[in-house]
């Protein structure tokens, strides 16, 4: 097994200031890094919705999919579910500072082309970070289960704090409210940003949600899903994987859909990149797969390392 000590921080350090390199971050990537209260993963989400619900019917080994489902059908109802993602990853997460990968992020060098970055997470950790590195950031949110628009509509918060929609079909990554350097957020799972009862939710984390995004990319060959001007860039791009572990099936579907797109694939020449702390074995082989190498390694000294090659006061 490979470890960060073998990484090559300086060439992928070129790549991510190049736009080369596309972090695709999971809740590992806001755990790291932090002073106090890390937010859940998964299976401690999981955990805390059962708490609430106590006593939970199910098994201490269910996945968070299906807790929430039962939470959302049974115990409670989608606003109640809606509230307390709002709590745990919004509110309760506003005088918090940055986790250490946000803040790397938010650190690499400004450039007048467009970046990207991907997140299956629902907290706000990169869109501080960014503010406090007063760096351009527009965050792309697609609601999948929005059965009006479905993944057509796009929701997008600009730099400057303003909201607006675009088309996903016709979205292009130069408008006047997108100065040079824009570093675009795509939320894959949604946001739990948004006040209660403001507006339908966007978030995915039921079992029922994962059948809707499936069901609204549209398949293989899905026009709308993701934006047809990000998938352009995916397709030409290495992601880097921060946060994942292969174990999540959830995680699995949104890997199997880059890969029906032929955004990645193990057969392209361009290799991918993971950084996990002790993987297993057989994980590490499921993604090689998929073209992915895994490397071996804390994401707090991941993300120093990686800091330095682009500015060696950035340790922390």
């Amino acid at each position: 097994m490979d470890t960060i000590d073998s990484f090559g921080f300086e060439q992928v350090a070129r790549w991510l200031a190049d736009g080369q390199v596309i972090p695709f971050l999971g809740a590992g990537a806001s755990r790291v890094g932090v002073d106090s209260d890390p937010l859940p993963d998964g299976h401690g989400l999981a955990s805390e919705l059962r708490e609430r619900m106590a006593p939970y019917p199910g098994d201490k080994a269910d996945d968070l999919a299906k807790v929430a489902q039962y939470y959302e059908e049974w115990a409670w109802d989608r606003p109640a579910l809606y509230e307390f993602l709002h709590e745990r990853f919004h509110k309760g997460q506003v005088n918090a500072a940055p986790a250490r990968v946000a803040r790397m992020l938010a650190s690499i060098p400004a450039v007048t082309t467009p970046r990207f970055i991907v997140t299956t997470n629902y907290d706000n950790h990169v869109e501080d970070a960014f503010a406090l590195a007063r760096r351009p950031l527009c965050v792309v949110i697609q609601n999948m289960r929005d059965p009006e628009h479905g993944p057509a509509r796009l929701k997008l918060v600009y730099p400057d704090g303003t909201k607006g929609f675009a088309q996903a079909k016709t979205f292009r990554l130069q408008h006047p409210k997108l100065p040079a350097g824009t570093t675009f957020l795509f939320k894959m799972h949604g946001s739990a940003h948004q006040a209660p009862g403001s507006d339908r939710d966007d978030v995915i984390i039921t079992e029922n949600d994962y059948v809707d995004f499936l069901i609204n990319t549209g398949g293989p060959v899905s026009p709308l899903f993701p934006p047809a001007a990000f998938l352009a860039r995916f397709r030409s791009s290495r992601f880097l994987f921060l946060g994942y572990s292969l174990a999540d099936w959830n995680f699995r579907a949104f890997l199997r859909l880059l890969v029906l797109q032929n955004a990645i694939s193990r057969t392209d020449q361009l290799r991918h990149l993971s950084i996990q702390l002790r993987p297993d074995a057989l994980e590490a082989k499921l993604w090689q797969k998929r073209n992915v190498k895994v490397y071996d390694g804390d994401l707090v000294s991941f993300c120093d390392r990686l800091a330095k090659a682009w500015a060696p006061e950035e340790t922390s």
